[in-house]
């Protein structure tokens, strides 16, 4: 049965790669996002998965990979439809890009606010057009193939559910090879369930798929540290670097560094045992097409058009005269900070989600105050964003590298992989925000790796557990919970608005509209419109000195 699961993950992989691919190459030919797209991927997939892997499955069980493939979509779809993302970024410029990918825009060749102002005349909603015609667009052509097929712009987040499915079981089996499947299963959901993952879930943001796709690229990383020449790691990394590259930004920085670093281990390797030329050659057969797909084809929406039209294909991040994403939005304490200042109180002081709070406060690890509590529950928690027990499981793990060193020294893969992390996080000025830095979890999921396998002390490998899956539950107990309950709120709202007509006055939430087309409501600008403020939450409310109906808010 593993096999199979392995093989659907694989399966389920394959169908959102060759979606992001395939959408991208129709861009190109001038086709834009159709409800046929999704199911033409699905058929693709299905195709191209079953002459790779013909001759190492049976045709029953194909069936069977194909149907628990489609289980996996089915009931991702559906809790993702009727769980409405509440959060920020996902209300802003996330949601505003799958709707205009959904409704015709081809970002190859078009300008969104253009776009919006040809389909909507009196739409002025262009706030957001820099970051949908600039930034890496992965997770939105997925999300809008949803949308497309489903009519449902909350259906997207399909592609959250599915990944971690990919990537739990993957890691499983992989796992399970190594330590059982007993330990398998406990360290793969250590790895998926984290606090970003666990706290992005139900949203838009794309931080827990550049987690998700960063671990698994990493794992087949170091499997191929293992046996240079194991093609089914080869195909699942190849798969997670097209995706990781074409999600965001730092996705495609993480895994172009770990990719460069465990290369050159590789080759190091192969110099020792006299086959470096032999090796790099099957390298570049690898790579160099590798890269022309990722950032040249997939990435011509966004890496070749920037760079056409910007000179940088970064833009509008990492240029003079473009956004300044950061600053506004951490401590005024960390503005004139170094690396290691806003890393350490990043990490242990109390959990914190004021961006203007200049009083980070130092705290004991492993506890933890009721102020904390609702902060650890925030989608995007800057201040001890890795959750409420991380200083102190962060302790134990160093702890645990040093005091079991003897042990797993002879995988130097561990360390290997502690090296990139820790230059990572020296490097980045950002390490301190958690989102930003998944590879920081890393130093989590291998100490729990290095005690599952050379620790005999139960007690304490079963303490240690817990209190990682604790630090993971709050995030995700509490987002679930309030995610569901608000939904059924904002879903009452929206159906008891029937055919009354809708008369915006101000909102920062351009994605709320789609929420409002989709439930076939009707709405028209006020002539002035108020200035714009951050929101935490969509909400709907009525006010009565417009004869015309609804406003939607503060």
């Amino acid at each position: 049965m593993k096999n199979i699961l392995k093989y659907s993950a694989i399966y389920l992989l394959l169908f959102l790669t060759l979606m992001v691919t395939g959408t991208t190459i129709l861009f190109i030919f001038n086709v834009s996002i159709s409800k046929f797209h999704l199911i033409g991927s699905l058929l693709l997939s299905g195709l191209v998965f079953y002459f790779i892997y013909r001759n190492k499955i049976s045709k029953k069980d194909f069936i069977k990979v194909f149907l628990i493939s489609l289980l996996v979509i089915v009931l991702s779809t559906f809790i993702s439809s009727f769980m409405f993302d509440r959060s920020s970024d996902g209300n802003t410029y996330h949601k505003d890009a799958i709707g205009v990918l959904k409704d015709g825009f081809n970002p190859v060749y078009d300008e969104s606010s253009q776009f919006i102002l040809e389909r909507d005349k009196n739409n002025t909603l262009t706030d957001y057009a820099v970051w949908t015609d600039h930034y890496a667009k992965a997770n939105w052509i997925m999300g809008a193939n949803f949308y497309s097929l489903t009519g449902n712009i909350e259906s997207g987040k399909a592609m959250n559910f599915i990944s971690f499915y990919i990537v739990f079981i993957l890691l499983f089996v992989g796992l399970a090879k190594i330590l059982g499947n007993k330990k398998g299963f406990v360290l793969s959901l250590v790895a998926v369930l984290n606090p970003v993952v666990s706290a992005q879930l139900f949203t838009y943001y794309n931080d827990q798929l550049v987690c998700l796709y960063l671990f698994l690229g990493i794992f087949m990383l170091m499997r191929l540290d293992k046996d240079i020449n194991d093609k089914e790691a080869w195909f699942i990394y190849i798969l997670s670097f097209i995706l990781l590259t074409n999600i965001k930004f730092n996705g495609m920085g993480y895994i172009m560094v770990f990719s460069f670093l465990f290369v050159v281990k590789y080759l190091y390797k192969a110099y020792k045992e006299k086959e470096f030329l032999k090796l790099f050659k099957k390298l570049r057969l690898i790579y160099i097409p590798l890269f022309v797909v990722s950032l040249v084809l997939v990435g011509s929406h966004t890496y070749v058009k920037n760079t056409l039209d910007h000179q940088n294909p970064f833009f509008p991040l990492y240029d003079e005269n473009g956004e300044d994403i950061i600053t506004a939005q951490e401590p005024a304490s960390f503005v004139k900070g170094n690396n290691f200042m806003k890393l350490f109180y990043g990490t242990f002081s109390k959990a914190n989600n004021l961006r203007e709070n200049d009083n980070t406060t130092i705290k004991i690890p492993f506890t933890f105050s009721k102020s904390e509590i609702k902060p650890a529950m925030s989608v995007d928690l800057r201040i001890s964003g890795w959750g409420l027990f991380f200083s102190g499981l962060l302790i134990v793990s160093i702890i645990i590298f040093i005091v079991k060193y003897k042990e797993y020294k002879k995988e130097d893969v561990i360390l290997y992989t502690l090296g990139i992390t820790v230059l990572l996080l020296i490097v980045m000025s950002e390490s301190w925000w958690a989102r930003y830095t998944p590879h920081f979890y890393l130093f989590i999921i291998l100490s729990l790796y290095v005690i599952m396998k050379y620790n005999k002390r139960k007690l304490f490998n079963i303490a240690f557990i817990l209190l990682i899956f604790i630090n993971s539950l709050i995030p995700l107990l509490g987002n679930t919970y309030y995610t569901f309950v608000n939904s059924r709120k904002i879903d009452k709202q929206l159906k008891e608005f029937g055919d009354k007509h809708i008369l915006i006055r101000d909102t920062a939430y351009n994605g709320a509209y789609y929420n409002l087309k989709d439930y076939k409501i009707n709405y028209t600008f006020d002539e002035i419109r108020g200035h714009k403020i951050y929101y935490d939450y969509i909400e709907y409310l009525y006010d009565e000195e417009y004869e015309k109906g609804i406003v939607i808010d503060e």
